[in-house]
């Protein structure tokens, strides 16, 4: 023991020379540690079967839309449209993931000691959302060069190519509709890897700072007479000052939050039934659903709270079903191929002239379709591409 902490001292002088021989020791030393927390975690499962659950309440959504518009006599209400609140979950989920897989990252840490680990970062966010991301897009484009009509799209402007294969801000949805909040995604990553190039306790600070900036941006530029200055003039000032932006922040504090104090069973169950009544009343409720600040006052507040207390309830060792963790792991395959295989089967019922049997027969076609695909998808595709991700971002990054 003394031997270990002699040998930490002298590291430590070493790191606060500026040599070459203390470059490489200390990134060498940052870099074990960043290996060893990102290897060894334990797994979030009850934060993974919330994926699941976010995509479920997307499905639903879509479900009972397309019952509608298929059935003769449809019995899903039109209340599920607060299903859509399942990509609150997500943008909460995902700035809560940010920085729990950032947790021991020290600025100026990995190969480069300018970037850091920021390329990194970004290489593995990228690869977790563009491979299957485009893969999917390439099956509804071959679809859409045959059956246009068989392409769900709510969005008024035509989807550019750019914007569709880079999940670049625009006017237009991508010609895969629920693409719209992946753009939000990358959007969040590229910002929040910003953070990354500041030491680990100044992070909050940036948090905060990027709160202050998406707040003011917001209240000036609706506000503003100055077309210039309106959040309406380009799509990037949209995006950027959107109040979906503050969910993922919530997340985010919620990381922070999680990562600095515990909580027991019985606190995370408490916040898990706060956070499911909080989101859930939405949808026995008369108020329709809305975008912009009314779904984020509505949701984040309990979404952060359903995250937390999934957190801690991981912390207390407790296990998650083993179906809402699969479920979570299809999450991704789900929340993209949902759509194609409800409009699939739809135009299949249709085609056989089924409208006047009973709705719950469709709904269960429909949703064991629905699941079935993800599920073969996720086997298939996704998880291949993973496996692929991490040996490229090993071979390239260590």
């Amino acid at each position: 023991m003394t031997q270990l902490s002699s040998t930490r001292k002298l590291e430590d002088r070493l790191c606060s020379t500026s040599s070459r021989q203390a470059d490489w020791i200390c990134a060498a030393r940052s870099d074990m540690a960043d290996d060893m927390a990102i290897a060894t975690p334990s797994r979030l499962d009850h934060v993974q079967a919330l994926r699941g659950l976010a995509a479920m309440l997307v499905l639903f959504a879509h479900l009972a839309l397309i019952e509608g518009r298929t059935a003769t006599n449809p019995i899903l209400p039109s209340s599920l449209d607060w299903g859509m609140m399942g990509v609150d979950l997500f943008f909460v989920i995902s700035g809560f993931i940010m920085v729990y897989v950032t947790r021991d990252w020290q600025a100026g840490g990995g190969q480069n000691r300018m970037l850091g680990r920021v390329p990194e970062f970004l290489f593995a966010r990228a690869t977790r959302i563009y491979p299957l991301y485009w893969v999917v897009t390439a099956a509804l484009f071959a679809v859409w060069l045959v059956r246009p009509d068989l392409v769900f799209s709510s969005s008024p402007n035509n989807p550019t190519v750019i914007n569709t294969l880079f999940l670049i801000p625009g006017w237009a949805y991508p010609l895969l509709e629920v693409g719209w909040t992946l753009v939000y995604e990358m959007m969040f990553y590229v910002l929040f890897a910003l953070l990354l190039f500041l030491p680990r306790r100044f992070r909050p600070l940036g948090l905060l700072v990027w709160a202050a900036i998406a707040l003011a941006g917001n209240l000036f530029s609706w506000q503003s007479q100055i077309p210039a200055l309106s959040v309406t003039s380009t799509a990037i000032a949209f995006h950027l000052f959107n109040p979906l932006v503050f969910e993922f922040l919530a997340g985010a504090a919620v990381g922070w939050l999680y990562l600095t104090r515990t909580g027991d069973k019985t606190v995370s169950l408490a916040l898990i039934l706060f956070g499911l009544i909080g989101m859930g009343m939405w949808i026995f409720s008369a108020v329709p659903f809305e975008d912009g600040w009314p779904r984020v006052l509505r949701l984040t507040l309990p979404a952060g709270a359903l995250v937390l207390g999934a957190a801690w309830l991981d912390h207390s060792k407790v296990k998650a079903p083993r179906f809402a963790v699969t479920l979570g792991d299809w999450s991704y395959s789900l929340y993209l191929t949902h759509l194609l295989s409800l409009v699939a089967l739809s135009k299949l019922w249709q085609m056989a002239g089924l409208q006047d049997l009973p709705s719950p027969l469709l709904i269960l076609i429909m949703l064991s379709g629905a699941l079935i695909v993800a599920g073969l998808t996720y086997r298939f595709i996704e998880k291949p591409l993973i496996n692929l991700a991490r040996s490229g971002r090993k071979r390239l990054f260590t």
